[in-house]
């Protein structure tokens, strides 16, 4: 699958010494137009909403899991397989998506999304090993080139890490305007470069001095380009809404649950209480207060290793 960055020839290269190694045909699938049109559309609108976009979670769910798996599909495979650390489990009639066996790599986080039938004709042949026993089996098949290039990082359309640069390059203008920064009391602290520069949580980049404790991104105000700052106490919350809510089994539960939620990838996984207020709508309330919730970020729900569904998280209803 080509995304057209720089990396991109390196790594069909790559690929393509792995298939022959363990003698199997190789293909390239250019899949750059539906990336552009479901993934760098949802990147860039997401920003214009004064929201943080998860791209991974859409690009599974509509390019690898979606157009990747039919282009597969149509030339007769039964399966996809890809290296993405989670498992599914067969129960009855229903197939489960779990967490990975590996915790420092689990991406079922991503994957909560995928549907009953891409679920069907996904493999995950990682899932219940590890990054160590996986590079030490690359490296007794003489896989070299699979096994010792870096770990991808970051967005993968984005290999330079800058993000704000390529922001700069496909927002309009406006988006990048100063405007000021207000701290929870109402008082003026500054003025901020871009509201794009800015995530609930961050400390650094504020450049704001004289105070007697650190201030953190609070939420940022895009319809008044406003960035609100204030000491951690403000980054705490006990209640949050899912919005474009999605849940493994195809069904949504008509009443209130219990799980076990996940506000970012391998976050610390927290007790809360989900209610169901409509098909597309949940309020999630925490045991305890939970730290820096990010509107646009997806929230996910689980038992157990088993993911339940999830949903992008909102302030309001």
């Amino acid at each position: 699958m080509h995304n057209g960055t720089a990396s991109a020839p390196k790594n069909i290269e790559d690929a393509a010494k792995s298939a022959k190694k363990i003698g199997i045909p190789f293909y390239v699938i250019d899949l750059k137009k539906v990336f552009e049109e479901k993934i760098l559309k949802y990147y860039l609108d997401t920003y214009k909403k004064g929201h943080t976009p998860n791209p991974c979670v859409v690009c599974n769910k509509y390019v690898k899991f979606g157009e990747l798996m039919t282009k597969v599909r149509g030339m007769g495979a039964d399966f996809l397989a890809t290296g993405h650390y989670a498992r599914i489990k067969k129960n009855k009639n229903i197939y489960e998506l779990h967490a990975g066996a590996d915790p420092k790599k689990d991406q079922s986080y991503f994957l909560y999304r995928l549907t009953q039938a891409q679920l069907k004709h996904v493999m995950f042949p990682l899932g219940d090993t590890t990054k160590e026993k996986t590079k030490a089996f690359g490296k007794e098949y003489g896989l070299r080139s699979a096994i010792e290039r870096d770990e991808s990082q970051g967005i993968c359309f984005i290999p330079d890490k800058f993000y704000t640069d390529f922001l700069k390059n496909h927002l309009p203008k406006s988006c990048f305007e100063e405007g000021l920064i207000i701290d929870m009391d109402g008082t003026k602290r500054g003025r901020h470069r871009g509201l794009p520069y800015y995530t609930c949580g961050q400390r650094k980049g504020l450049f704001i001095g004289g105070l007697k404790e650190p201030y953190y991104v609070i939420k940022t105000d895009y319809k008044n380009n406003t960035l609100f700052v204030g000491g951690d106490k403000y980054l705490w919350h006990k209640e949050i809404y899912a919005k474009e809510l999605s849940f493994i089994s195809g069904k949504t539960p008509s009443k209130t649950f219990t799980a076990n939620a996940r506000t970012r990838h391998l976050g610390t996984l927290e007790k809360a209480k989900v209610e169901i207020l409509n098909k597309n709508t949940a309020k999630v309330v925490f045991a305890k207060p939970v730290r820096a919730f990010t509107e646009g970020q997806s929230i996910v729900f689980y038992k157990g290793s088993k993911v339940i569904g999830g949903g992008t998280m909102r302030w309001n209803q």
